[in-house]
């Protein structure tokens, strides 16, 4: 608690700023610190390798942190970051196991193109979930054995009745929504299943009215969600109430490439090393989740995205002790070749660039309800253990070819189909993929590994 008490007090009584004061010097200051350390976009490269400016960029994302420091809202004060903190944080970590029962799994540590796969955690991830969906959309992913966990979505009504942000009813709907991700851990038999969330929650009560050995546990690790190297009082209430009662946590951020931040590639990736030293040093998160998306498009999965975050898992992995993930925001629809194609150009980027985990997907920018499903899950789970086996110049020629078929429909995606016409369900005991959705499954899966250097698969 002593860090944040050290915080807390900059909150209070530290320098005056506006936001868009903030705003303006972070985007200024990430501008400025690509030059200084040399940090080049090339739009033809999708996985760097060059890792002289992954450290490059890991150097900048500290200097950013420390120079700029952390805007809080709720006070109008910057907080300010102590470079002699951010070292010292760099190196301590503590191993992070998730889960309870014969579904524990230890994350490992990752760095680029190490043998074995990141953690796969399956679900909506905060996207827009159905009522009469829910629990077969988290069984779903259940059902599959890559998946390791569940991030579920946000429930979009309660009894019928769209829930009002930060209402009464919203605790209930959190309270319905946790249940049911429990249940269908059980139902699946799987139950000990690490839970991801709560995503329908607005309010910092409903998150901590889920947060017991029933539904949330302390090996479950639970959402506090963060903004561009900025806080608020809420957060970092979550942040101790968490602390003191032991749980796993995860910090998410979903950066706005072309938001008021961040105006090139090069700053994204900075700000996504900067938003990650952030959530060890200030929140003493177990984990960090980055989920930066395109201002034009609002994907996960366009090139400039996934240059800028591929760079920064090479200087996070390589530079400091540390648990990230990443959200997949996918454009299309599921049951579509481009939901596929999206989430296999991340996936495989993500895996040899370091990253420890990886969430998702979701379809529609998470916008449409129920454009998630198990296999969307697996197919993400196969594509990572398939990029274990590629160093970066193979991973960036594999995913270079895995654009071009998806490149030209990023402002026009295909909408796909919602969960129910995508899966045979006759109970909660008996349901599974359509046989169109399959085929289709099974067509991108060859295609893909058809592409893979070396001999033909």
């Amino acid at each position: 608690m002593q860090n944040i008490y050290k915080y807390l007090k900059y909150a209070i009584g530290g320098e005056k700023r506006t936001e868009r004061e903030h705003d303006i010097m972070v985007f200024k200051k990430s501008e400025e610190l690509a030059l200084k350390y040399g940090i080049e976009y090339d739009p033809k490269v999708f996985v760097p390798d060059d890792l002289e400016m992954g450290d490059a960029v890991f150097e900048a994302g500290i200097e950013l942190l420390h120079s700029v420091g952390i805007f809080c809202r709720s006070t109008q004060r910057v907080i300010n970051i102590d470079e002699e903190d951010i070292l010292k944080a760099l190196n301590t970590t503590n191993p992070l196991e998730i889960g309870r029962l014969k579904e524990k799994v230890v994350v490992p540590h990752r760095y680029p193109m190490i043998s074995f796969p990141p953690v796969i955690i399956g679900g909506p991830t905060g996207g827009s979930v159905s009522e009469q969906n829910f629990l077969y959309i988290n069984l779903s992913s259940v059902q599959e054995n890559v998946v390791q966990g569940i991030y579920s979505g946000a429930m979009n009504q309660f009894g019928g009745e769209y829930i009002q942000p930060r209402s009464p009813l919203e605790m209930l709907a959190v309270l319905k929504a946790s249940r049911n991700e429990r249940l269908a851990t059980k139902i699946g038999g799987r139950e000990g299943l690490a839970l991801m969330g709560p995503s329908t929650s607005t309010l910092t009560t409903s998150s901590l009215l889920v947060s017991s050995d029933e539904l949330y546990s302390t090996c479950d690790p639970q959402e506090v969600y963060m903004d561009d190297l900025k806080v608020d009082y809420e957060t970092l209430s979550k942040c101790i109430y968490h602390q003191e009662h032991g749980n796993h946590y995860i910090t998410g951020q979903v950066p706005v490439f072309g938001g008021p931040c961040i105006g090139s590639p090069e700053g994204l990736a900075i700000m996504d090393v900067a938003e990650t030293l952030q959530s060890k040093v200030l929140a003493h998160s177990s984990i960090h989740a980055c989920g930066a998306v395109h201002a034009n498009t609002g994907s996960s999965s366009a090139k400039e995205i996934m240059w800028a975050s591929n760079l920064a898992s090479l200087g996070i992995s390589r530079n400091m002790n540390y648990y990230t993930a990443r959200y997949y925001w996918n454009t299309a629809g599921i049951c579509t070749d481009m939901m596929f194609y999206e989430t296999a150009a991340q996936a495989i980027g993500d895996t040899v660039c370091g990253r420890n985990m990886l969430l998702g997907p979701s379809g529609r920018r998470g916008s449409a309800p129920d454009h998630s499903s198990g296999l969307e899950s697996r197919f993400m789970g196969e594509m990572a253990q398939l990029a274990t086996q590629l160093n970066l110049t193979e991973a960036n020629n594999l995913v270079s070819k895995i654009y071009s078929k998806y490149a030209n429909r990023l402002n026009n995606p295909p909408e796909g189909k919602p969960f129910e016409k995508c899966y045979n369900i006759r109970s909660e005991y008996d349901m599974e993929p359509t046989e169109e959705y399959l085929a289709l499954y099974r067509k991108i899966s060859y295609e893909i590994m058809g592409d893979m250097p070396g001999e033909p698969v």
